[in-house]
């Protein structure tokens, strides 16, 4: 017994500080966004590592699609959750976002010294970067989530829709799952997600963080008084975790969210407001990391670290809660063959979610010679066809920036 227990207690403690590494690795350099960090996700967990497969990927990525929140943090935390438990998940967390939070205060103090051609050359390259690595991505997952003339259909109508008319992601999520059950054959050996999240607990527990995410999402934020410290850090929190708690389609949505709030109560000024949105560009790691700086603007000198740290739990926050409710429960849905049918709908339609993606703002933002087009070229065939590392191709993207 003993020695049973010696050998266990190891393995877990490798797997967590394994899961902590590899998203402090992917929080250093995950360039690009959340489309991008979709992309980085399956390479390394899916192609290089095998922690799951790409059925059980693309299963965790339907659902965090369904969900409110930051997506591709969302997903990052399930994969870890699923990895190595909860614990895991919550230093999976910390290591993909607390260097993007620090990034990001340190790029907007230095902002004003640093030359604009530097600043330009560098966003430039990034955003280069960025294409090549949606485009790896579009290319890996139309290839085994788009294996039907009906999917790739499907896919490419649901580009077009979110491109060019008003039609929101989540209605485009719910009709595609309705044309899933209708018009895709049932296989007769669904794809379910094999391996359980390790975290133990009853039904009451799953309820318990479901009502919490929504009475948090509902509360008023005039609970204390409205002068004095508490008050300002309850208002951060409520408004930061109600745009959290209503986002969908990633980060930039959640901006004009937070815009009023932050504007109009004059927390923050329009130029600190732009200035951390440029900023938020050119950093690894989520978007949502820009709440950090926000609330360190609108908390002042005495309040500046608790004000970030109040905001950036805030609005990561109810989507975590919204995973950790319904996670179980779609893992146990996904053994049904009529719902595999609905997820396969979903999955053709999220190919099609990245394809408008990366059209607006990717490519049309990245774009803007034939060189740039050569670039991208030369290295997306570096990465797919040569399977070179990404940083390999950062001085050529670097210098192409500059030009």
């Amino acid at each position: 017994m003993n020695t049973a227990n010696s050998k266990s207690a190891p393995e877990k403690n490798a797997g967590v500080f394994e899961v902590f590494v590899e998203f402090l690795k992917l929080g250093l350099s995950s360039f690009g966004g959340p489309v991008a960090h979709i992309g980085f996700f399956q390479r390394r967990f899916v192609d290089q590592l095998a922690w799951l497969n790409s059925k059980e990927f693309a299963s965790l990525l339907a659902l965090c699609q369904f969900l409110p929140g930051p997506a591709s943090s969302q997903l990052g935390f399930a994969i870890a959750l699923r990895r190595a438990g909860l614990g895991a998940a919550v230093l999976a967390f910390l290591a993909f976002t607390l260097p993007s939070v620090l990034l990001l205060l340190t790029l907007v103090a230095l902002t004003p010294y640093m030359p604009e051609w530097l600043y330009g050359s560098i966003l430039n390259a990034l955003k280069l970067l960025a294409v090549v690595v949606v485009a790896d991505a579009l290319w890996g997952m139309g290839q085994s989530l788009c294996d039907s003339l009906f999917k790739r259909f499907l896919a490419i109508a649901v580009a077009l829709l979110l491109s060019f008319s008003n039609i929101g992601p989540w209605s485009l999520l719910v009709v595609a799952a309705l044309l899933g059950l209708l018009f895709i054959p049932v296989a007769d050996k669904p794809a379910v997600v094999h391996k359980t999240v390790k975290v133990k607990a009853s039904s009451l527990l799953y309820l318990f963080t479901f009502l919490s995410f929504l009475l948090l999402a509902v509360l008023p934020k005039s609970i204390f008084a409205p002068e004095g410290e508490l008050a300002l850090l309850w208002y951060l929190a409520s408004e930061f975790y109600q745009a959290g708690a209503l986002v969908f389609g990633g980060g930039h949505v959640m901006l004009p969210l937070l815009q009023g709030s932050l504007l109009d109560t004059a927390l923050v000024s329009e130029a600190e407001f732009l200035s951390a949105y440029g900023a938020a560009q050119i950093v690894p790691g989520p978007m949502f990391s820009i709440a950090a700086y926000l609330g360190a603007v609108a908390g002042g000198e005495q309040l500046s670290l608790l004000a970030a740290g109040v905001s950036l739990l805030a609005i990561f926050l109810p989507g975590f809660l919204l995973l950790l409710a319904v996670l179980p429960y779609w893992q146990r849905l996904m053994a049904n063959a009529q719902l595999a049918a609905v997820v396969a709908g979903v999955n053709a339609a999220v190919v099609g979610l990245l394809l408008a993606s990366f059209y607006q703002p990717v490519l049309s933002s990245a774009i803007h010679s034939w060189l740039d087009i050569v670039i991208v070229v030369l290295g997306f065939y570096a990465i797919r066809i040569l399977k070179w590392p990404l940083l390999s191709i950062l001085p050529m993207l670097l210098l192409a920036g500059a030009v």
